[in-house]
């Protein structure tokens, strides 16, 4: 089954910003059965109506909630066990530098991730493992008795699986893993829910990078304002281009985040990564091994014609967008100070150049260079 990225509006559902929180409560006492949830860090509430109110001097903007989609193509038609994708970067060698931090958090805005799998588990603060703003609850855990809500899971195993353990894979880094659940079991990921995750991943003084393995090919005013807050707290966004093959998509698509292009086992971008002027760079995002729920079972997992339990190969821009994620962290690990643009300026300098000379709209700055990326920051 191929989930391509797409969105759609979602129908009867709008977005009031408000300029005040008394605005808000003026407006809840009047319309409180319209009322859905509020936004989460924002005097923002969801109404559910076939008719929005007028905008007036008390509301910033009303816009239609977006629906947003997890961007990856599963595929059990697999071909290799093994993790190519750290070997094409020079992950392997750059361990010899650092392999993270449990002081470096990384944030997983997406569906919920299993923090019960054997390969995940040390790697979450059990008090505190993040949010689930599809159940508004503040346990993440994936529907685990479906297997369409894997995705989280498998972006965190990128990010971060236990190194060392003698079982399963070896994530990118070490790190300390938070799970900001904004997508339900069917992959949907409601615009609000996203900017919410976003906000409260951004209060979390643990988090230093935020992962959004999503997008849509419009913008929302909600996500914007949610990302212009996560700068504020020195957050670094990191985003998935898209798997459309058109121009780079949204979140990723807006400067202050940085979008991430996959690239093929054939030695070139994958032909269904999303390009354009605001593609900043690409990483390994085929047929990627990684966990899934550990309750489940994939058949012929990776073309080695055997049953892996907890694990899966995936392909997408949603798997190359976690292993930037995780040398962001192995970068951070080294001097945790360094802000969005110093973060951008080490990736691009230590890229691999596999396109035109310099940055160019197929690729960006090229494929990351996980050990050259470290050296820098080093003598950064």
């Amino acid at each position: 089954m191929i989930l391509s990225l797409t969105f759609h509006i979602i129908e009867n559902e709008y977005v009031i910003r408000f300029k005040s929180e008394s605005a808000v409560q003026s407006f809840l006492v009047k319309y409180k059965d319209l009322v859905k949830k509020q936004v989460y860090g924002l005097n923002a509430l969801v109404i559910k109506t076939k008719y929005p109110p007028k905008i007036t001097s008390d509301i910033l903007y009303i816009q239609n909630a977006i629906n947003y989609r997890i961007n990856y193509i599963p595929n059990d038609s697999l071909f290799r066990k093994y993790q190519w994708n750290a070997y094409i970067t020079y992950l392997d060698k750059a361990w010899d530098i650092t392999t993270g931090s449990l002081s470096i958090g990384i944030a997983v805005v997406d569906q919920g991730i299993d923090y019960e799998h054997p390969d995940l588990a040390s790697q979450f603060d059990m008090s505190n493992k993040g949010y689930d703003f599809v159940d508004n609850d503040d346990d993440p855990l994936p529907d685990k008795s479906t297997n369409s809500e894997i995705h989280g899971t498998h972006v965190a195993g990128i990010i971060g699986a236990t190194m060392n353990n003698f079982i399963g894979i070896a994530g990118v880094g070490n790190f300390r893993l938070y799970s900001y659940r904004a997508c339900n079991v069917e992959g949907n990921c409601s615009d609000y829910n996203v900017a919410s995750a976003i906000i409260m991943a951004s209060r979390n003084p643990n988090v230093k990078v935020i992962n959004l393995s999503l997008g849509s090919s419009i913008g929302s005013n909600v996500i914007k304002e949610a990302i212009d807050t996560a700068i504020k707290y020195g957050k670094i966004l990191v985003a998935a281009a898209g798997n459309d093959g058109g121009f780079v998509n949204y979140p990723a698509a807006y400067d202050s985040v940085i979008a991430v292009g996959a690239w093929d086992t054939t030695g070139k971008k994958a032909n269904f990564s999303s390009w354009g002027d605001k593609l900043d760079i690409i990483a390994p995002g085929v047929w990627v091994i990684s966990t899934i729920n550990s309750n489940l079972q994939a058949t012929n997992s990776c073309g080695m014609n055997e049953v892996l339990k907890g694990y899966a190969c995936l392909t997408g821009t949603s798997m190359a967008t976690p292993f930037v994620s995780g040398v962001i962290g192995l970068i951070l690990a080294i001097k945790s100070d360094l802000n969005f643009k110093q973060v951008l300026n080490i990736l691009c300098n230590s890229a691999e150049d596999v396109d035109d000379n310099g940055f160019d709209r197929r690729t960006g700055c090229g494929l990351v260079n996980v050990h050259r990326a470290l050296l820098k920051a080093q003598t950064y």
